[in-house]
């Protein structure tokens, strides 16, 4: 049941915040402080925090964007309130988190043709063949780089709320992504991929080629990670 309250955005925000902020590092902290000061509250910190709606988000969105605010920037903004937001639904503050019904913002555009769905499906069908379906999956789905992907470890996961905290930039986990880290079994290592030739974290080169030999093996034309991983990220796998 929902409960009663009389908070606006702001002051959910700045609670959420000043609640929180113990568990980041200095960088992080410094990130969150100046999205939520600078940007958020400024433009729907007067908004009741009961009355947010997927409408007055978009439009906050646009509105940060006709003022010059970069792609991405935008992009960790909305990332941030989905949180921030997420943990008001878990409170019963609001019955809902609004921010989910929104369009995820693009960071960036393509640099390649996107692959078709059914191309994409046999991608991931191969690396799940080749046991690798955790890395490559969590790397499509998170928004992660190749070289923030192959060095995570378990300090940076946070399974239970489905979200990869990693110095300043915070990225959710969808259903399907935290389901496949729960099945890694553990090991001695803090690292969580680890190449199974090895028995260490990849390096670049070794991530690099493993992508090339799934899409060889997939018969699909060559396509960037990166780009893939945009492509992946905005259809929602």
């Amino acid at each position: 049941m929902q409960k009663e309250n009389n908070l606006t955005v702001g002051q959910w925000c700045s609670q959420w915040f000043n609640s929180n902020r113990s568990k980041w590092n200095g960088n992080t902290e410094g990130g969150y402080r100046n999205l939520i000061y600078s940007h958020i509250i400024p433009s729907i910190g007067s908004v009741a925090l009961s009355g947010l709606t997927k409408q007055t988000i978009t439009d906050f969105y646009n509105s940060l964007r006709s003022q010059g605010l970069g792609a991405r920037s935008v992009w960790c903004i909305h990332l941030l309130l989905r949180r921030c937001m997420d943990e008001a639904a878990q409170d019963q503050l609001i019955p809902y988190n609004p921010v989910r019904l929104c369009q995820e913002p693009k960071a960036e555009e393509y640099k390649t043709a996107p692959l078709r769905l059914g191309q994409l499906q046999r991608y991931l069908n191969t690396a799940e063949q080749h046991g690798v379906l955790p890395i490559i999956y969590t790397g499509l789905s998170s928004g992660l780089r190749q070289c923030e992907l192959i060095t995570l470890s378990w300090a940076d996961f946070h399974i239970r709320y489905r979200y990869i905290l990693r110095g300043q930039r915070l990225l959710t986990l969808n259903d399907k992504a935290g389901h496949l880290l729960k099945r890694i079994p553990e090991t001695a290592s803090s690292y969580v991929f680890l190449n199974p030739k090895t028995e260490a974290p990849y390096k670049l080169h070794e991530f690099y080629y493993l992508h090339k030999k799934i899409l060889k093996e997939a018969r699909l034309p060559w396509v960037a990670f990166r780009d893939l991983q945009r492509q992946c990220m905005e259809v929602g796998i």
